[in-house]
């Protein structure tokens, strides 16, 4: 009964076939390993030592005094969020960088070239300078064209003077001031000789190098031209701004740089710049009311001048005292419905007001300007400062990002529904304060037909009286919005604050360090070699392993063949006590017992192309026929390939079977017989012959081999490659057993389809009934199957 591999035993054997043929090539893990250490011992020099950087900043103090409306009409969670995220944006814009950056000395970076074994070469590695540490210091023209990002090398003479030297490859010259592009220079080329403060001119540079020359001590030290864009799109790159959890409104500034200096003064200049620009928007809105609140107290009180100068005039005219109780009564009432009509007429005018800024805006982004102008409405300050604060935002979006952006167009949506609110809103208000407009008149209406029956000098004094207390009070509603307003901006502060000043993170560097280059070259160095190895197994489409021959074919296995190396012929003369000798004394003796009938002794060779060793195996095979004490004639068939004559030592040019079946010589004439193996007679092809197929198919060939079936007691044919001629299957009809070689990491595994084409036109009982496989060539060393036959003592030559 067939036993069946248990999964965990084809594992086992899987496993130890990979480890083996990973451990075949050990060399390929040296030289990995080798290069792999070398590459991280170089980059080790070379990288610079960075570390960490964080500061913090809160959004909003929620103790502070001055809320906006809208503070106390969100709640929604999700506001916040956005909110924070907006913030965040407007920290890491290009425009709040660039800003931070130009009030900061980055706009000339300095070096030096440390005197170590990398450096012997080019300077690739080196440490930059600032702050006290620089010997020199260069002054830019900013107004001149300069070439940046190329290194100036800065020498100190003997007589004190200062050799600048650059050069450099697809050179850009910008403004320096704008950072604009002006044109690249595709070969670079600066020298100058100067001394220290003396202005350094060239074609594209123009700066002043100052300082003690003799701080240089020797060092080789050189400075680099950075623009402003250069500069923030560097520092933008590098910052992270995180909240310490989410929805914290506490934000967690983050940097890596090797110039600690540098990067703690970026932060905090980044700080102090987002908290200034959030102090100035607010100062710059309270400014705006406050000047509308001066202009409209400007008019009323001229009003009010003329209205008091008006009843003063009237009384000593008309010598007016007091007027009646009843007059009084009816002007206290008109009086009192003027203020209130008054009072809605001016927040109709407010409203007004608002509504014409916002249709003047589009977007609303000049609504900041309508605060302050006496619109009490508490819902509708709040949308007004909430459209003021998202136009806020906007702004400073917009310094880095288009109207594509995804974040733009949300709070473009968000920007257009209130303002679209904000119209409703305020058109309801105008609508509504019409209709009490509308009342209120016609109620004077009554007051004044009242009035009219009173004696006309005290109804025309009660009159002037009514404007003027109408004018004082829309002056005293005006000086108290004023105040409001000063007091406002007089108070005024940033809801944003610094919590943590910019300070390292820790004293240990940032990775990469030198310990996980090694490690990670360690596993690269493991991995690449293993992967390159595997993956050249799995592409390998050449016969590998007996396995392999039998998925593929039905054909029985004759057995195997060890490598003998290139140069050998007959192994039994050339090594007698080897693997590949005692592998032919198997394969013989398995032979014999396949073809161990009276009526089976012709046997043929042949295989799917030319190199697999087809000639090897039969010359070998025959001979070791021959020493075991049976005749044995080879023939070699492939005449349009001939090279069986080396393996005995004949002359390739001799007579052989192609002059025998034309009938030029005889058989004996034919026949040669090597003199070291006795009871072989070899019948070599001879001289190429032009038709091959022909002669084969001469009845001559046929009388032959039945001659030499009665002489001999095996007849070996050499026969053609089945996969590039047709010679072989007109052979077929005389042989018994065919072999068919297959060369080991060689024949292709498509080229096995002859072998079974083979095998399934043989027919039991018939000639050519049987076919088997051979392998050849096998290296016991490097294969897993066999590798134990390579530690065994008998082999060893």
């Amino acid at each position: 009964m067939a036993t069946h591999q248990t999964p965990s035993t084809a594992d086992e054997l899987n496993l130890s076939n990979l480890l083996f043929k990973l451990r075949a090539r050990w060399y390929y893990f040296v030289a990995s390993l080798a290069l792999a250490m070398g590459a991280a011992f170089f980059l080790a020099q070379l990288l610079p030592v960075r570390y960490g950087f964080k500061s913090t900043l809160m959004l909003s103090e929620r103790a502070t005094g001055s809320r906006h409306a809208q503070d106390l009409l969100t709640t929604d969670n999700k506001e916040h969020e956005t909110k924070t995220e907006d913030e965040i944006g407007l920290l890491t814009s290009a425009g709040l960088v660039s800003q931070a950056l130009q009030g900061l000395d980055f706009g000339v970076s300095y070096h030096v070239v440390p005197d170590v074994w990398v450096n012997a070469l080019r300077p690739l590695k080196t440490q930059e300078l600032y702050g006290a540490e620089v010997p020199l210091r260069v002054l830019v023209d900013s107004a001149s064209p300069q070439a940046t990002g190329v290194r100036y090398f800065v020498e100190t003479l003997p007589d004190g003077r200062l050799r600048v030297q650059a050069e450099g490859k697809q050179v850009p010259v910008v403004q320096y001031e704008t950072g604009a592009m002006l044109n690249t220079v595709p070969e670079f080329s600066f020298e100058r000789t100067v001394n220290p403060g003396e202005a350094v001119q060239g074609p594209y540079s123009r700066f002043t190098i100052e300082g003690n020359t003799a701080a240089l001590g020797g060092q080789k030290f050189f400075f680099v031209l950075h623009t402003l864009p250069e500069l923030t799109n560097t520092y933008r790159n590098g910052l992270i701004v995180k909240p310490i959890e989410r929805y914290s409104r506490v934000l967690n500034l983050t940097t890596k740089g090797a110039v600690p200096a540098k990067e703690l003064r970026f932060l905090d200049a980044l700080m102090h710049t987002y908290i200034a620009n959030d102090l100035n928007d607010k100062n710059r809105d309270g400014r705006t009311a406050l000047s509308f609140i001066d202009s409209q107290l400007g008019k009323v009180g001229d009003s009010l001048r003329r209205s008091e100068s008006a009843v003063a005039t009237f009384r000593g005219q008309r010598g007016l005292v007091d007027a009646s109780q009843q007059a009084s009564s009816d002007l206290q009432m008109r009086s009192q419905l003027e203020n209130e009509r008054s009072r809605v007429m001016n927040a109709r005018l407010a409203y007004l007001n608002v509504l014409n800024y916002l249709r003047a805006s589009p977007d609303g982004d000049a609504v900041s300007s309508a605060t302050g102008l006496g619109v009490e409405d508490p819902v509708l300050n709040s949308q007004i400062m909430e459209l003021a604060q998202l136009n806020s935002q906007k702004a400073g979006l917009a310094v880095e990002a288009s109207e594509d952006n995804p974040v733009v167009q949300a709070l473009n949506n968000k920007i257009q529904n209130r303002r679209a609110a904000l119209l409703r809103n305020l058109t309801n208000l105008v609508r509504s304060s019409e209709a009490a407009l509308r009342g209120y008149d016609q109620r004077l209406g009554a007051v004044r037909s009242s009035i009219s029956q009173l004696p006309e000098n005290e109804r025309q004094l009660a009159l002037l009286r009514s404007q003027a207390d109408i004018n004082d009070k829309n002056y005293t509603f005006l000086l108290q919005k004023k105040t409001e307003a000063a007091v406002t901006l007089a108070t005024n502060t940033s809801d944003k604050k610094v919590v943590d000043q910019a300070a390292m993170e820790s004293s240990d560097p940032l990775p990469p360090l030198p310990s996980q280059l090694y490690l990670i070259a360690l596993v690269l160095g493991l991995a690449i070699p293993a992967g390159f190895i595997l993956l050249r197994d799995r592409a390998d489409q050449t016969v590998q392993t007996v396995d392999q021959i039998k998925s593929v074919t039905s054909v029985p296995f004759l057995g195997l063949i060890a490598d003998a190396g290139r140069s050998t012929k007959l192994v039994r003369h050339e090594m007698p006590k080897s693997a590949v000798t005692e592998s032919f004394r198997t394969v013989r003796i398995n032979l014999q017992y396949v073809s161990g009938g009276t009526q089976q002794k012709v046997i043929g060779f042949t295989s799917s192309v030319s190199g697999e060793g087809k000639t090897f195996c039969c010359a070998n095979l025959t001979a070791e026929l021959a020493l075991s004490g049976k005749r044995v004639v080879l023939i070699e068939t492939d005449l349009r390939k001939p090279t069986l004559s080396s393996y005995f030592d004949f002359p390739a040019q001799r007579p052989g079977l192609s002059a025998y079946l034309r009938g030029e010589i005889t058989l004996a004439e034919a026949l040669q017989h090597p003199g070291h193996i006795p009871n072989l007679d070899v019948l070599a092809a001879g001289p190429i012959p032009d038709d091959a197929m022909a002669l084969l198919e001469n009845p001559r060939f046929s009388a032959l081999i039945e001659l030499l079936k009665k002489e001999y007691d095996y007849v070996v044919l050499d026969a053609p490659p089945v996969g590039l001629v047709s010679e072989y299957h007109i052979l077929r009809q005389y042989i018994d057993v065919s072999v068919f070689v297959v060369r080991h990491r060689y024949t292709q595994r498509t080229s096995l389809q002859h072998l079974q084409e083979l095998a399934d036109s043989a027919h039991p009982g018939t000639p050519a009934g049987q076919v088997y496989v051979l392998l050849n060539n096998v290296n016991f060393h490097d294969t897993y199957e066999y590798h134990y036959k390579s530690q065994a003592a008998y082999y060893s030559v």
